[in-house]
């Protein structure tokens, strides 16, 4: 008997639920790295410009919540009793799925913790009805649960790099393609990458689908004016490919509402500076990114250079925790190598994928840096109190910045 792939089994389940979808109008957005931002700035022009909008995004931060959320003026996340009502309706439906897959000669295999979070969110956008939904995949695209909506309006592919290569392929023309595998016939392609390589195969894809393709790389400087809320000069490159995603879309927009979508667009976790205000006075800055590989991290770096010169940071705290399945000796060559004044520790991630800490810091020692092993986050929250730092900085995993930044806000009395 035969397995379904995962994006067959999605197209049956939702099927069975009714078809949520069907009449989304949606913005599909893909990449390994700057999908999340650019999601987030699509969604805060739209919403500027007076539409409502629905934003699923992954993974989550703090709360799984944040995954599923309506933005009109007020940003609400989908309320938890309501989520947990949702996928219960889906995993209700799955017998019946399981069954339709069996008798069409198909072994169905298992749902999915993502399978079911989609689904749910669907069903949650076919009751609030938004004007527009900014759907980002979650690690893929060809095979992503994501890719059954038919006729997205755009499809959106940012920076494309080397991760998840156990799911996607070891190579970056295999993840290219696993990517490229949102682009449908006739919708128009927007692309920021400026790897020729992956460009070739993403336009070779959009001409085979008669796909009008529109490159946003080149675009990026004409929003250096722009006070953009997320810091990074690759922040400027997720806005240029957010503005072109909305017009490819055909949606008109003012340029007062792009310039103010842009400057209220802000995704927790990316460069977050939890205490900008307080922070500068014998108060070190205290920021989390969660950067998991290596083109993040390189180019969290170099936000961290610009930020540190422009405020006479002269000693940051590095708290680094990451998962067994990333470049994680890489990312640790790129901290090591491109930021100066850091002290370093890792530390252990409340996670099952997470990597030993003792095995990342080895890795720092032989790249030439001292490092303080932590068996826990809080650890290391607590040793960046005793040294006299300018700046902390969480990063490595999604999930040690969420950790340490409900730590650092709960002690703050902030949340």
């Amino acid at each position: 008997m035969a397995s379904f792939d995962g994006l067959e089994r999605m197209k049956t389940l939702l099927s069975a639920l009714g078809d949520p979808g069907a009449d989304f109008r949606v913005i599909h957005i893909a990449g390994t790295n700057g999908k999340g931002s650019t999601s987030v700035m699509t969604a805060s022009i739209l919403e500027e410009a007076g539409f409502t909008v629905g934003l699923y995004t992954s993974p989550h931060l703090e709360d799984e919540c944040e995954r599923v959320q309506i933005w009109d003026g007020i940003h609400t996340m989908i309320d938890q009793a309501h989520f947990d009502e949702l996928k219960e309706r889906v995993r209700d439906a799955w017998p019946e799925v399981k069954q339709t897959l069996h008798n069409e000669g198909a072994e169905p295999g298992k749902l999915t913790v993502f399978e079911v979070y989609t689904a749910a969110a669907y069903l949650f956008f076919a009751e609030e009805k938004p004007d527009y939904i900014v759907l980002e995949t979650g690690l893929g695209g060809r095979l992503d649960s994501t890719n059954t909506i038919e006729r997205p309006l755009v499809s959106v592919i940012t920076q494309v790099g080397l991760d998840h290569t156990a799911q996607l392929g070891n190579t970056i023309f295999k993840i290219a393609r696993e990517k490229a595998g949102i682009i449908k016939p006739g919708v128009p392609v927007v692309s920021q990458t400026p790897d020729m390589n992956v460009q070739t195969i993403l336009r070779r894809t959009a001409d085979e689908n008669g796909c009008e393709f529109i490159d946003a790389s080149p675009l990026f400087d004409r929003y250096r004016s722009f006070e953009l809320a997320m810091k990074g000069e690759h922040q400027l490159r997720n806005a240029a490919t957010a503005v072109e995603a909305i017009r490819a879309a055909g949606i008109e927009v003012s340029e007062e509402a792009i310039r103010g979508g842009l400057e209220n667009a802000y995704l927790p976790g990316r460069f977050e500076i939890l205490n900008e205000d307080n922070a500068g006075s014998g108060e070190p800055f205290f920021i989390v990114d969660g950067a998991h590989n290596p083109d993040a991290v390189s180019a969290l770096a170099d936000t961290h250079s610009v930020f540190a010169r422009a405020h006479k940071i002269k000693r940051t705290f590095v708290i680094f925790g990451c998962m067994k399945d990333k470049n994680y000796t890489r990312m640790i060559q790129l901290l090591s190598g491109n930021m100066r004044g850091c002290t370093f520790a890792t530390a252990a991630v409340e996670y099952d994928r997470a990597e030993d800490p003792g095995r990342l810091g080895e890795i720092f020692v032989s790249c030439g840096k001292r490092c303080i092993v932590c068996d826990s986050a809080a650890e290391a929250y607590e040793i960046s109190k005793e040294g006299n730092y300018d700046c902390v900085l969480v990063t490595g995993s999604i999930y040690i910045a969420g950790e340490l930044r409900r730590m650092y806000l709960l002690d703050y009395k902030l949340l």
